[in-house]
């Protein structure tokens, strides 16, 4: 076999070199081939294309780890071989190739089977690859990032935006009793989804423990019940107070990191309140010079305003003008 060699930048998992094909009854036969000598393989089972975002993460694993599961592949001849089992690797590889990170001629670990295996080998492979879960994935960037590894770092090593790194970040910090239940199957990927609204563990617990004994639990209840007290920041009083100004007071924001044309929810309903009768004030302040008295309220019962209303002067008495005259002249 011609000697290669390979760029440090990309790590080859090395486990045997063979020089033959033939190995003895149950011995694999794994050897390391040149890139340029492999090719996709006819009998690969796997016909649906992987998404784009799934290759790109691959693409970035193998730029910056290397391989470390070998390919299958069955001999067409000496110098060429079909990819049975691998073809995302082998893409990849391809392209880092073309991108001139890696040589034409890379070495790549193979397992070497008969044709006649192909088949079932592609098969096996494919049927026995379970995804990794999300819980796990959350976690491990959390982990990551926990090690000293920067948003930028996790996003360029998997292949994917920092949006989403720190959108999964966000994942991770839901309290732990609920990630396990979501390990279980008792809760949907987008219920976890929706407890990302509060950072705050004992809050999501007490919504929990509220919705676990629905027939379906729907991450619309689970939001409900998390923003149940909490103001719209499109309400009324939301709109009048203003979020930079309720921010800067110290008051906590609920964003739905999920969904971009969601309201955020302003959580402390009294710090709001508070802000916005200071303002009401402030805008009363320049009437009440020439106003008798100013009195400011962020609602009003239209009952309150019965006291007010215009009287039937035909019905007015004589002491009742006077007293109105008085009340006038003071």
């Amino acid at each position: 076999m011609a000697k290669t060699t390979s760029r440090p930048k990309l790590s080859t998992a090395r486990k045997t070199e063979a020089t033959g094909t033939a190995t003895p009854d149950g011995a694999a036969d794994i050897r390391l081939i040149p890139l340029d000598q492999l090719e996709p393989s006819p009998l690969n089972v796997r016909k649906v294309a992987a998404s784009a975002s799934d290759d790109a993460e691959l693409l970035a694993s193998i730029r910056e780890t290397g391989i470390k599961q070998n390919l299958v592949v069955h001999a067409l001849s000496e110098t060429r071989f079909a990819v049975d089992a691998g073809g995302r690797r082998l893409k990849a590889l391809k392209q880092l190739a073309d991108d001139g990170v890696i040589p034409a001629d890379h070495p790549v670990p193979c397992l070497v089977e008969d044709e006649r295996n192909a088949v079932l080998t592609s098969a096996t492979k494919n049927l026995q690859r379970a995804a990794m879960h999300p819980a796990d994935q959350f976690e491990a960037f959390d982990k990551m990032i926990a090690d000293g590894r920067g948003e930028d770092e996790i996003a360029l090593k998997f292949g994917v935006s920092v949006d989403l790194v720190r959108r999964r970040l966000k994942l991770a910090r839901v309290a732990p009793e609920i990630i396990e239940q979501f390990r279980s199957g008792d809760l949907t990927l987008e219920c976890v989804m929706a407890f990302t609204l509060t950072d705050d563990h004992d809050r999501q617990l007490a919504v929990w423990n509220a919705v676990k004994g629905g027939y379906h639990i729907h991450p619309q209840s689970i939001k409900r019940h998390l923003t149940e007290t909490a103001h719209s920041a499109n309400s009324a009083l939301g709109r009048f107070v203003g979020i930079e100004t309720y921010e800067a007071a110290g008051g906590v924001l609920l964003r739905d990191l999920f969904d971009d044309r969601a309201s955020a929810h302003m959580e402390n309903p009294d710090l709001l309140e508070r802000l916005a009768t200071e303002k009401l004030q402030a805008a009363a302040k320049p009437f009440e010079a020439a106003w008798k008295w100013v009195e400011v309220h962020l609602s009003v019962d239209y009952g309150a305003f019965r006291s007010f209303r215009a009287k039937n002067l035909n019905h007015v008495t004589l002491p009742e003008i006077r007293n109105f005259n008085a009340l006038r002249d003071a």
